[in-house]
């Protein structure tokens, strides 16, 4: 009885949920997962589709493996081409990129790319190096997930 008692007093006090809920959505391709902690009342989200994600305010972009993507260069639908470094180092003074540096991978396969500088883009292509064929990634629907993340409570740091 004692057991019994007990089973339905967690059950009651929510003692036996989880602190944590995740809610996914998805429009265009674009994947958004939404956590909300009711221990400590934060949210956090992530943002992805295909080979793209969205860390903080920067767009990583994967390439693959052996990409060597240290002389990248990128143009966002038909705008100028422009490197990576140059981008890296406007934004690094501007506290744009991860805490733990440039990128989380540091294999060279990936390229990352602030989100300011794409968020209504439909297309953004990366040439890894000077002797790869560039690469086209679709970002169409990016602003509007951007802005339903706003909307569903989503720090402006991640969007």
């Amino acid at each position: 009885m004692m057991r019994v008692a007990t089973l339905l007093a967690i059950g009651i006090l929510g003692l036996g949920a989880s602190w944590i809920t995740t809610r996914h959505y998805a429009r265009g391709g674009w994947y958004l997962a939404v956590q909300k902690d009711r221990f400590s009342g934060q949210t956090t989200c992530t943002i992805t589709t295909g080979r793209v994600s969205l860390v903080r305010d920067t767009l990583i972009f994967r390439l693959g493996r052996n990409a060597l993507t240290a002389d990248a260069h990128f143009r966002v639908d038909g705008g100028p081409v422009r490197s990576v470094r140059e981008v890296l180092a406007l934004d690094e003074a501007r506290g744009f990129f991860p805490d733990r540096g440039w990128i989380e991978d540091p294999s060279e396969s990936e390229v990352a790319i602030p989100v300011s500088y794409a968020r209504d883009a439909r297309t953004v292509w990366i040439q890894a190096n000077p002797r790869s064929t560039p690469r086209a990634f679709r970002l169409r629907g990016l602003g509007y997930i951007l802005r339903a993340a706003a909307g569903l409570g989503c720090p402006p740091r991640t969007t």
